[in-house]
């Protein structure tokens, strides 16, 4: 994989903060699925959002890219604090994002899909592209020779031009990683990239999310439910409950929290049991 870590703006500095959340609030109706949080992500962190089902780990995670607009709050993206932000302009400002749920285009070759997260990065106009010249040919070259690379990266050459569809499950999850590398991120988004895989598939994408945070600088943002690897995995994390937080630290802090032992992690022991 080509792509280098970003170095505008200081981002070549490990530790300072990329992405700082401040008492945000979420409400739907009367439901409250985030009261007064705050966290901050510092560049080249990995940094993991845990808690039970339904303690807002995902609502977070869309109030950061903007599917949801919090009703109270600021969250402050690169220094910059703002009110709201719209999907578009999150993956414009170099957000990425991956889903619970896997959201290819099953049809399309493993290539194809990881193609369509270049699209931003595209600046030919509409009439380059449809006669394809110029430019526009140029770019499509750039792109796919750019998208190759990450596929080799992610050690999935022999199915370059597979269809997703037909793929198992891991290997989708390995594709979907793709096409958000392909965006070239300053900041990735995984919610719960490792959700149904099995042993070995689990370690290769905790390697490979290893990998993009210590080779490529990328700053990462984690939501699992498997405690061990978020705590072989993370710098630092957060601790949700019911829309608040509990608890934030070092792994060792948060494992060793009464709260969070309490109120998540004594029910993860008990289930592993």
């Amino acid at each position: 994989m080509a792509a280098q870590p970003q170095e505008s703006a200081g981002a070549a500095r490990a530790g300072e903060s990329l992405l700082k959340v401040e008492d945000v609030q979420l409400s739907f109706g009367g439901v409250h699925a985030l009261r007064n949080v705050s966290f901050e992500i510092r560049r080249r962190q990995i940094f993991s959002i845990i808690g039970p089902n339904g303690a807002g780990k995902s609502s977070m995670l869309n109030c950061i890219n903007g599917f949801y607009q919090p009703s109270a709050g600021t969250i402050t993206y690169k220094g910059e604090p703002r009110k709201q932000m719209r999907p578009y302009q999150a993956a414009s400002q170099g957000i990425a994002r991956t889903f619970q749920n896997i959201a290819l285009f099953t049809g399309m070759s493993t290539l194809d899909n990881i193609m369509t997260g270049r699209h931003l990065k595209a600046q030919s106009t509409l009439v380059e592209n449809a006669l394809w010249i110029g430019r526009a040919r140029r770019e499509e070259m750039a792109h796919r020779h750019f998208c190759e690379e990450i596929i080799d990266f992610l050690e999935i050459q022999q199915h370059r031009k597979t269809p997703v569809g037909t793929l198992p499950y891991g290997l989708q999850k390995r594709v979907e990683l793709g096409r958000a590398l392909a965006a070239e991120p300053e900041l990735l988004l995984l919610d719960e990239p490792m959700a149904g895989m099995n042993l070995e598939e689990k370690q290769d994408m905790a390697r490979f999310i290893l990998d993009v945070n210590d080779q490529y600088g990328m700053t990462i943002a984690l939501i699992e439910h498997d405690m061990a690897v978020v705590m072989d995995l993370s710098d630092r994390i957060v601790v949700l409950d019911h829309g608040e937080k509990i608890g934030e630290g070092t792994p060792d802090e948060v494992s060793s929290d009464p709260r969070v032992i309490e109120a998540y992690l004594g029910t993860q022991q008990e289930e592993e049991a």
